[in-house]
Parts: structure tokens; C-alpha cells; sequence
């Protein structure tokens, strides 16, 4: 202790006295095991995407969860339900055909969607893959066919299908009134993508 009060004050031997006692009671804590600690795992190993990923379900997603998405604003968001209760997501390369998506943005935002339905992408999945000014025939087209049309979906494609059969043709556009779902607004939205083929 002599060899303390020769090179130390007081004070500066209380406050080693203090640090000697506070890295012992950390020791005892640490050895003790109150102190949680990863035996062979740091932070720099986990993944976020991986490791906690977190997937919407386009069925009965919300607003809310969709902008939390990188790309999604309200506008898209709102965008993608309207499309949705208008539609329905029959799977979720659907969301091509939501105004405003292509295969690019698809390719952005599909991993944060649950896989759902037919997720395969084909032609006639990809509104890209209309040339523009080119009109689908609504007294010809097949359920496929007509989906590729902004706004009309499987359910949809199977209820303009299911009228035509009724009446045999359409002989004008306004046919599609007929159905529950579509209406002048709707048409309006469509009508420069059909055609009667006449």
C-alpha cells in the first residue's frame, strides 16, 4: 500500500480501488451467465432478408404493409387494391396487370409476395407482351387471352367467356355491361384494348 500512497493521491487510489472492484463484479457477471452471449455468433452473420423475411399475401394484404415495400408508395398501393377488389389476385404475377406494373417493377417486388396459385410468367401474363395498339378480340380470345387486358383477371376473362356463350356473340361492347363488376367506368378503361373483330 506504501508503494500506492508514494505514486498515487487519495483520491486517484479510491477510483482504482472502484475500477479493480467494477471489472470483477463484470467477470463474476459474464461467468455467471446473466449476461447473454452468442457462443460462436456476431451480428455480421445474420442476414436480415434471409434470416427474417417477411412475405405479403396479395389476397389480404394492406395498405400499410404495402408500403413498407421498397417502390410502393400510397398511389401504388392504392393502385394494387383497387385492382384487387375489382379483379382479384388469382396468383401473384397478377400484379403485371395492375396500371402502372410491367415485368420490370414485377421483378422488383415479387420476394416480398407469398407464392400463391400459377406464379408461372408466361406471354400472356406480361401486359408488355400486347404491342401497342394491338386489341384483343372478345369474340375470340380465350380466357388466357383476355387477361393479358389491364383490369381483367381470371375470374373476370371467365365471366366475359361464360356471356359470350350465352349470347352467342358480342355484337357491341357494351355487352360487357352485363357483368356484375364491369361497369361504364370499367369499360371505359378497357375499350381501347378489344375489339369485335369486325
Amino acid at each position: 500500500m506504501k508503494f500506492l500512497n508514494n505514486l498515487l493521491t487519495d483520491n486517484e487510489q479510491k477510483i482504482l480501488a472502484f475500477l479493480v472492484v467494477f471489472a470483477f463484479i463484470g467477470l463474476m457477471v459474464q461467468h455467471t451467465g446473466l449476461i447473454a452471449q452468442a457462443a460462436d455468433e456476431s451480428a455480421d452473420d445474420l442476414d436480415f432478408q434471409t434470416d427474417y423475411e417477411i412475405k405479403y399475401d396479395l389476397r389480404n394484404v394492406t395498405v400499410g404493409e404495402l408500403i413498407t415495400i421498397p417502390g410502393i408508395g400510397e398511389k401504388r398501393a392504392g393502385d394494387i387494391l383497387a385492382f384487387r377488389e375489382e379483379n382479384g389476385f388469382q396468383n401473384k404475377t397478377d400484379l403485371m396487370k395492375v396500371v402502372g406494373f410491367g415485368v420490370a417493377t414485377y421483378n422488383k417486388i415479387e420476394a416480398y409476395f407469398l407464392d400463391f396459385g400459377n406464379v408461372e410468367i408466361t406471354e400472356s401474363s406480361s401486359p408488355s407482351s400486347i404491342e401497342f395498339g394491338q386489341k384483343i378480340n372478345i369474340n375470340t380470345a380465350s380466357a388466357e387471352e383476355l387477361t393479358a387486358i389491364k383490369g381483367i383477371g381470371t375470374t373476370r376473362a371467365e365471366q366475359i367467356i361464360a356471356l359470350r356463350n350465352e349470347l352467342g356473340k358480342f355484337s357491341s361492347c357494351e355487352d360487357l355491361l352485363q357483368i356484375s363488376g364491369i361497369g361504364p367506368k370499367s369499360l371505359e378503361k378497357i375499350r381501347d384494348q378489344i375489339t369485335l373483330g369486325d
